[in-house]
């Protein structure tokens, strides 16, 4: 699954430069709000942190762009007051792989503002080694401002809602007591909400 994945990522990101007018470079950093939610009778939480990443984005013209982006988050994960499992706080590291679209709308030559989502990978890994790493389909919205102080360079300013989607009848992504799963009925109780802002390097093709 990861290696189709990953195929598909190249196979996207070689066809979209062919086709672009201009490409976008973004490393990232900002700050991810704690994502907690009841379950189970209890309660869990993903702590609030800094996140690292970057975009990659191709423009066919001024108002669509598609973009490709990863996200990587250090935090911690805890829940408490569940019946019949111990609790759990542990190291917790989060990863985003996607791909998206963006609708651009320029209001001058240095600024554009945009809004835009996408769908991929959330993968919540445990660098103790207490539980299995998890991967799960997420969907992801954004919306922003971009500021072009030159033809090259800009800064990126966005807001970002992440929803890992978690299917009827799994359990949460980590199961608390050593084996006892936290049964959620149909959709993601986990919303992550943050801000990021990042320095573009744009190319022209």
């Amino acid at each position: 699954m990861k290696k189709l994945l990953l195929a598909f990522l190249l196979i996207s990101t070689f066809g979209l430069a062919a086709k672009a007018q201009s490409v976008e470079i973004t490393p990232i950093t900002g700050y991810t709000f704690p994502a907690g939610f009841n379950v189970g009778g209890g309660r869990a939480q993903l702590e609030d942190g800094q996140n690292w990443g970057g975009n990659l984005g191709f423009s066919p013209n001024s108002f669509v762009e598609v973009e490709l982006s990863y996200s990587y988050m250090a935090t911690r994960a805890w829940t408490s007051r569940i019946p019949g499992a111990a609790n759990v706080d542990t190291r917790t590291q989060i990863h985003y792989a996607m791909i998206g679209a963006n609708r651009l709308f320029p209001v001058s030559e240095k600024a554009t503002f945009f809004t835009g989502g996408k769908l991929g990978t959330g993968t919540l890994a445990f660098p103790n080694g207490d539980y299995r790493s998890q991967t799960r389909f997420s969907v992801g919205f954004q919306g922003g401002v971009k500021y072009y102080a030159s033809e090259r360079i800009g800064i990126r300013l966005q807001a970002n809602l992440m929803f890992p989607i978690i299917s009827s009848g799994a359990s949460l992504w980590w199961s608390p007591g050593g084996g006892t799963a936290v049964g959620v009925t149909g959709w993601s109780p986990i919303v992550q909400f943050g801000f990021t802002g990042g320095l573009i390097f744009r190319l022209q093709q």
